[in-house]
């Protein structure tokens, strides 16, 4: 069993680094087509994972099931998700604004993980910890939020719905994945999601050049290394041992440390709301999965917080 601050420092990695990937995403654009790019990322990373999986001999997947989680997280994950998400940002949508839509996440992974996960039952603790700390969001990116137009709405909506694509694709890992191994699972998952966004690029007809230099370049590489191996290895280490509810308040620390990454490397001015606005998210994380705050709220409204008072779904294990 891996330690807590095992755990812990694999949680701030994963936030610290897909913190900088909206604005890096945002960055590759200027030398590289959104889905011709996203294909590149993911050609990267897939070649990356499956030099590290022959060296570590890391365990092919076999089972018909085992396949088929594999091409449903490339097509779902890998092709659909990020597809919405690059071709968002280059239809427009700020990397912020993106940082806001993304951050529906926890509330679709919640929803998702209730119906399919026995184990992960949606609770007034989880609702309330959520819907505060998407409030922080809120706070700290209200002025691009306000800033977006009516010719952003279908690009805006891409990236709501590419997040549902990371839930569904997050919660069904999380029921069916407990066998995979991280190193080879995500080889083929996005040498999957490889293939599906070159077909999205032919489709959409864009130029396919040498991406330029240093953006395209630059950030395809981060991207598919940092980006890509290491998170995705990462995550699915995490799934298996926290909730996956858990896992995607990621989307709620990622927008934090990209506001502070910008201030810190990119001498942006700090606006003091999104101190305010970091302190409310962290709170309704701190709420949504702390045993004290669950203690004490069950002691505040005398009931047992930390269990649902609607039906609970059928197990559906198998």
């Amino acid at each position: 069993m891996a330690s807590r601050l095992a755990v812990g420092a694999a949680y701030g990695m994963l936030c610290f680094i897909w913190g900088s990937t909206w604005l890096a995403i945002k960055i590759g654009l200027a030398g590289a087509p959104a889905f011709f790019g996203a294909a590149l990322r993911f050609v990267v990373a897939a070649i990356t994972l499956l030099a590290l999986a022959a060296v570590f001999r890391s365990r092919v997947p076999r089972s018909r099931a085992e396949w088929a989680l594999i091409a449903y997280v490339g097509v779902v994950l890998f092709t659909l998700d990020y597809g919405l998400i690059y071709w968002g940002e280059a239809a427009g949508v700020e990397s912020g604004l993106s940082a806001i839509l993304f951050a529906t996440f926890p509330f679709q992974t919640a929803l998702t993980a209730h119906a399919i996960l026995p184990d992960e039952r949606l609770t007034a603790q989880k609702v309330a910890g959520t819907i505060l700390g998407f409030a922080g969001i809120l706070i700290i990116f209200r002025g691009q939020l306000g800033a977006a137009g009516f010719d952003l709405a279908l690009p805006m909506v891409a990236i709501v719905l590419a997040a549902t694509c990371a839930a569904t694709a997050s919660v069904a890992v999380k029921r069916w994945g407990h066998d995979a191994d991280p190193i080879s699972f995500n080889a083929f998952a996005m040498g999957i999601g490889a293939v599906g966004l070159t077909a999205l690029s032919l489709l959409a007809a864009e130029p396919w050049s040498v991406p330029g230099w240093p953006e395209g370049i630059v950030a395809i590489v981060y991207l598919g290394l940092a980006g890509s191996v290491v998170t995705f290895v990462t995550y699915l280490w995490l799934l298996k041992r926290l909730e996956a509810t858990q896992l995607s308040y990621i989307a709620f620390v990622t927008p934090i440390v990209a506001v502070f990454l910008g201030y810190a490397v990119a001498t942006e001015v700090l606006d003091p709301l999104v101190l305010v606005g970091a302190a409310v998210t962290l709170a309704g994380i701190y709420l949504s999965i702390s045993t004290r705050a669950t203690a004490w709220l069950r002691g505040f409204v005398g009931a047992p917080v930390g269990e649902p008072r609607a039906i609970d779904p059928p197990d559906r294990r198998s």
